[in-house]
């Protein structure tokens, strides 16, 4: 145990006046820890981080507290004095305090944090497998992007693999899917492989010889079973995972567009800021919104790999990913517990520009004051945002957290990645989520890039928007495991994946009153919970246009009355006319279909890592 903080403070009358604060004066905060009581003047603190433990006066422990957030030495003496009763005017004693909390290490200095992030690691870092495209029944989206392609390997000369994960239902879409992508290979020389609903059962049959265990859920994974007309993003998104196992890969839609670009004023470096949110920018219309910003001139694959699967004690050498010290202030080390030397960067993702990602605008009304002025600027223009066709959305700077907010671009696959739903909207969301319960501390880097996102018509969001928030199934999943779940201790992802299994399997065996009060609960939880934040916004705009404070009003309504109506709790994707007993039935099906995935998964994903590269040759 370290030597007791021994210090003797002297109690003055009258205070000195607070030194100008010097903007660059080196940055503190306090270590994170829990306290245990010893007598009614001492405690021990345990340093969360290293175990280490202090005995310390109850007043030091005080200091301590209020030093939380990365500040300089003389700011965190001035709140010290300000809230500690009996210290005022003491700048002294009260420094001579920080020097010793110093120099036992439980104030950390910004600079010893960067390093401390910075110490060398290694990991090998895999080659790509290929660019895998999902594309479903809209042949002119895909020329559009396979046209953007083609001017990238012109410019660039990647000569890159592209594979299109192709989910027709449509005969006619599909055979000009295959044509498309000759007439790509013959522009560019490269490597094209196209997987179809033939292609698809070739594989799941070799498969389901190789894993029988899994043969009987191959069929649901991948091919989408009885249920192929469901939306189902994620069968693709399962037959990617497969095939580029032991490999990383990059993902693409097929109403994505190439350039990327960048804001003006993007900046380098990287933003340890987790709470962070997005820039939003409105444009007239979607010709706008694509031609904004900056074209990236780097190779965009590269700009992504050369990132993808260093631990970010590695990336942070990089000039483009360094954090400053100075880009701490204010930030306190509770916060930043994902900035961990050897955590690896298994996805990397960007922003998009042109139509929204979501299909609802819920999150537009939580904007930021800036944001929101340039959302409401006039009627016209915000009567056309709120369907938010055509925007940017992504960062100025890099940023890394423990999960994606949207589909990664890229993807390391060199260790087993879950599977994800392969029913419903939300599919990336929920893959995101499970990554991180399954590699805890692993991470997911934002680009300060924007790719282009051109839906096949526009979107009418607002009225989703204006109704009753209805989560899908995949968002309440998502939000199970980030909220309900106990902490995992093991490991093996695999077996996190059975934990999980297993908790799914629980909501999937219970009875239907404890399935239809959970789901209850949770359509309560979530409506709650937004109308407490809608209802801050509006409390807090009172300068705002009529016609914003009239939309977020009929929000509150809308969720409000929903929330005392004793309706069937029906989730967002469930047919409408639901009672409580087919609601409870939904749930304990699609948890258990969820679940069996979740247990098949490791032996398919383990097999398809020692195929490498001859899976995907065999189709």
């Amino acid at each position: 145990m370290n030597t007791p903080l021994g210090y003797t403070i002297n109690y003055g009358q009258s205070p000195a006046a607070a030194p100008r604060i010097d903007p660059n004066a080196p940055l503190f905060a306090s270590e994170d820890g829990v306290v245990a009581s010893l007598s009614n003047s001492e405690c021990i603190f345990q340093v969360k981080r290293t175990g280490e433990t202090h005995v310390m006066t109850y007043q030091v422990l005080q200091a301590l507290d209020q030093s939380r957030e990365f500040r300089s030495l003389d700011e965190h003496a001035d709140r010290v004095m300000a809230t500690v009763s009996g210290l005022a005017g003491q700048r002294e004693a009260v420094r001579r305090v920080f020097d010793g909390l110093v120099a036992r290490g439980l104030l950390v200095s910004a600079q010893a944090f960067v390093e401390r992030i910075g110490e060398a690691s290694r990991r090998e870092i895999v080659p790509m497998r290929a660019v895998f495209i999902r594309a479903c029944d809209r042949p002119d989206q895909l020329a559009h992007l396979l046209n953007s392609l083609a001017d990238y390997e012109r410019r660039h000369r990647g000569n890159r693999n592209y594979v299109l994960l192709d989910d027709s239902t449509s005969p006619e879409a599909a055979n000009r899917h295959r044509d498309l992508l000759r007439e790509f290979a013959r522009a560019t020389g490269c490597k094209l492989t196209y997987i179809g609903a033939v292609e698809s059962r070739r594989l799941t049959d070799k498969l389901a010889r190789a894993v029988p265990a899994a043969a009987a859920f191959l069929e649901r994974i991948v091919l989408g079973g009885s249920d192929r007309t469901r939306f189902g993003g994620g069968r693709s998104w399962n037959l990617a995972l497969l095939l580029s196992a032991g490999a990383s890969a990059a993902l693409l839609d097929d109403d994505h567009r190439f350039p990327l670009r960048r804001l003006a004023d993007a900046r380098p470096g990287l933003d340890p800021d987790p709470s962070r949110i997005g820039e939003t920018l409105f444009h007239r219309n979607l010709e706008n919104a694509l031609a904004a910003g900056e074209e990236v001139e780097e190779d965009p694959f590269e700009l992504h790999l050369a990132a993808l699967g260093k631990p970010l004690g590695a990336l942070v050498h990089d000039a483009r990913y360094a954090i400053e010290p100075s880009a701490l202030r204010g930030l306190a080390l509770s916060r930043l517990d994902h900035l961990q030397s050897q955590a690896p960067v298994l996805a990397t993702q960007h922003g998009a520009r042109g139509a929204s990602r979501t299909d609802s605008g819920l999150w537009l009304y939580q904007l930021p004051p800036s944001a929101r002025a340039e959302f409401t600027r006039d009627r016209d223009s915000y009567l056309r945002n709120i369907e938010a066709g055509s925007i940017w959305y992504g960062y100025r700077q890099a940023n890394v957290r423990d999960a994606a907010t949207f589909s990664p671009f890229a993807i390391d696959n060199s260790v087993l990645l879950p599977c994800t739903n392969p029913f419903g909207r939300g599919e990336d969301a929920l893959f995101s989520c499970m990554t991180a319960l399954c590699h805890p501390g692993a991470l997911a880097l934002e680009l300060p890039f924007a790719v282009g996102h051109v839906q096949e018509s526009q979107r009418k969001r607002s009225p989703l928007t204006m109704a009753a928030h209805t989560p899908k199934f995949n968002y309440f999943v998502t939000d199970f495991i980030r909220r309900q779940l106990p902490d995992f201790h093991s490991g093996d992802p695999a077996q996190r994946l059975g934990l999980l299994a297993a908790h799914l399997r629980d909501i999937a065996a219970s009875r239907p009153t404890s399935a239809v009060r959970q789901l209850k609960e949770y359509l309560a939880f979530v409506r709650a919970d937004l109308i407490e934040r809608l209802q801050t916004q509006y409390d807090s705009a009172s300068d705002a246009p009529i016609y914003w404070q009239a939309d977020v009003r009929t929000m509150i309504e809308a969720n409000g009355k929903a929330l005392i109506a004793n309706a069937a709790p029906r989730l967002g994707d469930w047919p409408e006319g639901l009672d409580d007993a087919a609601c409870a039935q939904r749930l304990r099906e699609e948890t258990d279909q969820l679940a069996q995935a979740c247990e098949a998964w490791p032996a398919l994903w383990t097999y398809a890592n020692g195929q490498g590269e001859r899976l995907l040759g065999a189709v």
